[in-house]
């Protein structure tokens, strides 16, 4: 664990669907797909709409967006955010010798997932290579709460699954490592030989005869010296058998299927607005159900009110004091510096963008609840938000190249001072206005969440005497009332 802060780095480029093993859970059986050919064929789905991912970071929620679209929900990128309640969510964990921090478009992607589909009557349903390990734990958790998890025996199982949801008239959601894709976007990641990472795409056709796969990316022109748009429509391209191969076994053949299925939520305010709420306020239990992190993380206005206190002076005197001693230690706390600004800024700014759409779009959502006090109270978030985030972070994505943005240029040259002098505190010290500023932007945004959070409280409450208080109210009027009965015919009755 010594070097587990360095996970900080880890911006997760293009981040997709991620397949952490989870706890235990009972009662479920296993579906794996036949691994075994079932014929030779094609299949091409012409009329799937195109959602771009607008930056890096976005891209399993655009694949989303895409599916959830061709099954029938009238569901924008925007919208998604809202519906599924990432854009109010956040994630933090600072422990011993680690420091994580997670927007909510990263943090979870398959449980908000099966928020939204379930509020438009549609089916979720994820698979995943059974060779991965703690794949039968994580589709026994996802059964537990109610998500269709099977696991997949191979690449003739994926292929297979591949050609019968196309088939059927489905793309299929696919996590890959973008590193085998052929636009010229991913050369980045090729010239400087990166791989592993995770990557949301749409497969929409595959011919047998050719050996190529249709994909709908929605990746290209999110970061890069290409960002922007791909009008040139770039975002559809073939992909041999053999890249997608290697690109999808490269994330364990992490699929997932949307399709039509059941009814819409008639009243959906009721259901999401008290989801937002728990968000919003940090409520362990409805970011990790029955998951020990739900204990060991802090979520929403919390983690935000823990990492300002952990960006300060003291805090992250606190934190770097963990790694006294070690071997190269000026140098290591040195990148570690550099990789909690850069890591701060672009995770921020990822909240900051999936924050400010949702919030803009809930309205519209749900238009029979007045959310005035809830609107005005989140959007005391937005300076404070806009005060740290900077697009450089996530449009080019691990450059550490100087830039005079407040959190990185912060860390940049307290980075550089300690590495001159190699006195930690006295660095801190010099840079304690600036760390001050950022820490308050960070007390700002717990501030306003929590402030609407309350404010959805007021609408749904979640505390036990608002929920309950009338029926208590009524039972202990009923015992009182008992009771003096009781007494009275007591003393009316004669003794024997």
């Amino acid at each position: 664990m010594r070097y587990s802060a360095l996970i900080f780095m880890a911006i997760l480029f293009l981040a997709a669907i991620p397949a952490a093993a989870s706890p235990t859970a009972t009662g479920f059986a296993n579906v794996h797909q036949s691994s075994q050919l079932a014929y030779e064929g094609d299949g091409l789905l012409s009329e799937v709409p195109y959602v771009w991912q607008e930056i890096n970071g976005f891209c399993a929620w655009a694949a989303t967006a895409m599916a959830m679209q061709h099954a029938g929900a009238p569901v924008e990128l925007h919208d998604l955010f809202a519906l599924s309640t990432v854009g109010f969510s956040y994630a933090y964990i600072r422990f011993n010798d680690t420091m994580l921090m997670f927007p909510g478009a990263i943090y979870q992607q398959i449980e908000p997932t099966k928020l939204a589909t379930d509020l438009y009557g549609l089916n979720l349903s994820i698979y995943l290579d059974g060779g991965l390990t703690g794949a039968e734990l994580q589709t026994q958790l996802w059964a537990s709460q109610g998500i269709n998890a099977q696991l997949l025996d191979g690449q003739i199982a994926a292929f297979n699954l591949m050609r019968q949801s196309i088939d059927d008239g489905y793309p299929l959601i696919a996590s890959v490592d973008p590193s085998w894709l052929p636009p010229q976007d991913y050369d980045i990641l090729r010239n400087q030989g990166l791989t592993g990472g995770g990557h949301g795409i749409l497969i929409t056709g595959y011919n047998d005869t050719s050996g190529l796969a249709t994909i709908l990316d929605p990746g290209v022109g999110s970061f890069g010296e290409d960002f922007g748009y791909p009008d040139d429509g770039r975002y559809e391209y073939n992909i041999s058998y053999f890249e997608l191969n290697g690109a999808w076994s490269s994330r364990y053949f992490i699929s997932v299927l949307i399709k039509p299925g059941g009814d819409p939520i008639d009243d959906l305010s009721s259901v999401l607005g008290p989801h937002i709420r728990d968000r919003l306020l940090g409520v362990g239990s409805s970011y990790s159900p029955d998951a020990a992190s739900a204990y060991i993380w802090q979520f929403g206005e919390k983690g935000f009110r823990a990492m300002s206190s952990d960006m300060t002076v003291e805090g992250l005197s606190s934190f770097l004091s963990v790694f006294d001693g070690i071997q190269s230690e000026r140098e290591f706390k040195t990148s570690l510096l550099h990789f909690i600004g850069l890591g701060l800024e672009a995770q921020t700014t990822l909240q900051y963008l999936s924050y400010r759409t949702a919030l803009a779009q809930l309205p519209a959502l749900m238009p029979d609840t007045n959310l005035t006090d809830f609107t005005v109270a989140g959007e005391q978030a937005l300076p404070h938000f806009e005060a740290l985030a900077d697009n450089s972070s996530l449009i080019n994505p691990g450059n550490l190249t100087f830039r005079d943005s407040l959190v990185f240029s912060t860390f940049w040259h307290l980075a550089d001072m300690y590495n001159s002098t190699g006195d930690i505190e006295d660095a801190l010290e010099h840079f304690r206005s600036d760390l001050n500023t950022i820490s308050g932007h960070l007390l700002g945004i717990a501030d306003s969440w929590q402030a609407a959070g309350n404010a959805l409280t007021e609408i749904w409450p979640n505390d036990f005497f608002s929920i309950y208080g009338p029926t208590v109210a009524i039972a202990g009027v009923t015992v009182v009332a008992l009771v003096i009965a009781i007494i009275w015919w007591i003393r009316k009755t004669p003794s024997q």
